[in-house]
């Protein structure tokens, strides 16, 4: 980011975004990826300005694969599988599911990715 802002280099950006959910707050160190699958692919709005957010614009609904788990956070990635970790953070309000095969879903415009 340092070389796009200064002129140093051309940014190339991820041909793709997915999310997906984590049972713990995600650190540097670990995404803390829970039993929800599969991660789901992402778009978001153009960032809001000066808060510096952004929504997402589909549906995204993930199964769960585990007799019981909650989701607290969420991870932002350049792949469907593997790949590099672009961003992380917490839900506003853990979502609970306790029998597999269950879904949690996030509306258009209910994940609101906020730069801090």
């Amino acid at each position: 980011m340092l070389d796009w802002v200064t002129g140093g280099a051309a940014a190339t950006r991820p041909g793709g975004r997915w999310v997906s959910l984590a049972t713990a707050s995600p650190t540097s160190q670990s995404a803390f990826d829970g039993p929800f699958t599969p991660r789901q692919t992402a778009t978001f709005a153009a960032a809001n300005s000066p808060q510096g957010s952004a929504t997402n614009l589909n549906i995204m609904s993930f199964t769960l694969t585990a007799a019981s788990a909650t989701a607290i956070a969420w991870n932002l990635w350049e792949s469907s599988v593997g790949g590099a970790r672009l961003a992380y953070g917490t839900l506003s309000a853990g979502a609970g599911v306790r029998t597999a095969g269950s879904t949690v879903a996030f509306t258009a415009g209910n994940l609101i990715i906020i730069l801090s």
